[in-house]
């Protein structure tokens, strides 16, 4: 039996979602007479942490990815090995 790999999503779509909850945030702020709760300074505050973990994860994933592109090993084995 062959298994094939499930198509992935389009790298455009990520990028959509990321400005779409960018501007969505960008609208709040824009919006001078909307004061905001304790509960969605909690929700910003969430949101800003999710997103920079995020940025972590990615970040690995890009450096990942460019040395696979360049045919080098993903993770540098005589780094961890010592």
């Amino acid at each position: 039996m062959i298994f094939r790999r499930k198509p992935k999503p389009p790298l455009v779509q990520a990028e959509r979602l990321v400005r779409e909850a960018v501007a969505l945030v960008y609208r709040y702020w824009r919006d001078t007479d909307d004061r905001p709760s304790e509960a969605d300074l909690a929700r910003f505050r969430t949101l800003e942490s999710r997103l920079f973990q995020s940025y972590g994860t990615v970040r690995r994933i890009v450096i990942r990815m460019e040395r696979r592109f360049h045919g080098e090993p993903e993770v540098n084995e005589h780094k961890w090995s010592r």
